[in-house]
């Protein structure tokens, strides 16, 4: 078995980024005398804070904070605490190079995001750089990557399309229409949820594709609701949702269920106002999570956001952000190196089984004091890499109450994907 080696040895996107910085690092005030004498590790944020999908901002620093926090509230990385740096890569293909090249001036030991409309921009760019990444988002095209330095915790798109269509199927709507606009990531679902809905035995009856930011969608909307769909599948950015949505409600189309992405199912959020008054009984949206009670990890992560955030109304994806930088600090420490090229070979040592289930950063570090083999289960889902760096997990179907609220409507397992899978041939 192998044990660890314990002998081997902040530019900010935005200015109210710093307090996202602070709320994880502000923690070293009680570290001891020797860590101080440590220069802190610094944790890259790249993530869109302009732009019409700026909301993912919030989603990516919220969850780092709460990483940080963990981290430095039961000591650290090998006597070093971990600050933030972040960086605007305005969810454009065409920021995301020196929005990248920028944060490399930060020297991070690890990089969170950027999220999936930037993460082909620069996804090469880690390894040659020396530093390990963790993605956010589920873009189908990386499905089968291979780049050793880039990590993915959210899973697949493809995973998340089946999900919305399995939802659809079990209450029985067989007759759907799908609205989603023409970026890659958007139209990364439908291939997928056509084959699992058209393999559950429902009925496409229009598959539209919005160009984004148009004055109207009304003949968009029209052709969606011609033939009577029982469901709407959707995606798209929020200006292209408030539109079609405040289309949608002077048509009559908004009392059907619509099932849309993880973007639409933030508490409180731009897409759930947009919605107008039904969205409390018809709007649905899937998120990937398998909350795990493996060593009270999801509790202790609730906990760990409660105090830094002051509640427990958690955003999307940050359970992804925060499992991203416990996995890299424990692979830190089984390494006994906070190099990413001697540190990234063993980030599935400690994520992936076999090897003695753990959930919180504390309770992983002694077993790996003790040279034991760890397998961390996080606030996610279990962490288990594949091949591809990928993992697999369920979804929770988010609806809302009046006041715009998550509420869960359902959970689709891994095994509910895998017998759609199956009936997919």
């Amino acid at each position: 078995m192998r044990k660890a080696r314990w002998r081997r040895g902040a530019a900010l996107g935005l200015a109210f980024a710093a307090a996202f910085s602070a709320a994880g690092s502000g923690i070293a005030s009680a570290s001891s005398n020797h860590s101080k004498s440590l220069p802190p590790l610094v944790v890259g944020g790249m993530f869109p804070f302009t732009g019409t999908k700026s909301l993912l901002s919030q989603w990516g620093t919220h969850g780092v904070a709460v990483g940080l926090y963990e981290v430095n509230q039961n000591g650290g990385v090998l006597g070093h605490k971990l600050k933030a740096a972040y960086v605007d890569d305005g969810a454009d293909s065409v920021d995301a190079l020196p929005a990248f090249r920028k944060l490399m001036l930060s020297h991070p030991t690890v990089v969170v995001g950027p999220f999936s409309p930037t993460i082909e921009a620069v996804i090469k760019q880690f390894q040659p750089n020396d530093v390990a990444d963790f993605m956010v988002g589920g873009l189908t095209t990386l499905d089968n990557m291979n780049y050793p330095f880039v990590f993915r915790t959210s899973s697949s798109d493809s995973n998340e399309a089946i999900a919305m269509a399995y939802y659809a199927i079990q209450h029985g709507w067989k007759k759907a229409s799908l609205i989603f606009d023409n970026s890659a990531n958007s139209q990364g679902f439908v291939p997928p949820i056509e084959k699992a809905y058209k393999a559950l035995g429902g009925t496409v009856l229009h598959n539209i594709v919005l160009t984004p930011d148009q004055s109207s969608y009304s003949t968009e909307l029209t052709q969606a609701f011609s033939g009577g769909p029982q469901v709407i599948f959707d995606s798209m950015d929020t200006q292209s949702a408030a539109t079609l949505f405040s289309d949608g409600q002077q048509l009559g189309y908004m009392s059907i269920p619509w099932i849309g992405d993880d973007l639409q199912s933030a508490p409180q959020g731009a897409y759930a106002k947009a919605f107008g008054p039904t969205a409390s009984t018809e709007l649905t949206a899937a998120l990937p999570a398998s909350p795990t009670s493996a060593d009270n990890a999801y509790n202790h992560f609730l906990a760990d956001y409660q105090q830094v955030w002051r509640t427990t109304s958690i955003l999307p994806t940050t359970f992804n952000e925060y499992d991203s930088i416990v996995i890299s600090a424990l692979a830190m420490t089984y390494a006994s190196s906070t190099d990413p090229k001697v540190w990234v070979k063993d980030v599935l040592d400690v994520s992936n089984p076999p090897g003695t289930v753990c959930g919180t950063y504390k309770t992983c570090v002694a077993l790996l004091k003790r040279g034991k083999k760890i397998n961390y289960d996080g606030a996610s889902g279990n962490d288990d890499f594949n091949k591809h760096h990928n993992v697999f997990s369920g979804f929770e179907m988010l609806g809302f109450d009046k006041s715009l609220n998550n509420v869960l409507r359902g959970t689709v397992t891994p095994q509910n994907l895998a017998t759609v899978v199956a009936k997919e041939g």
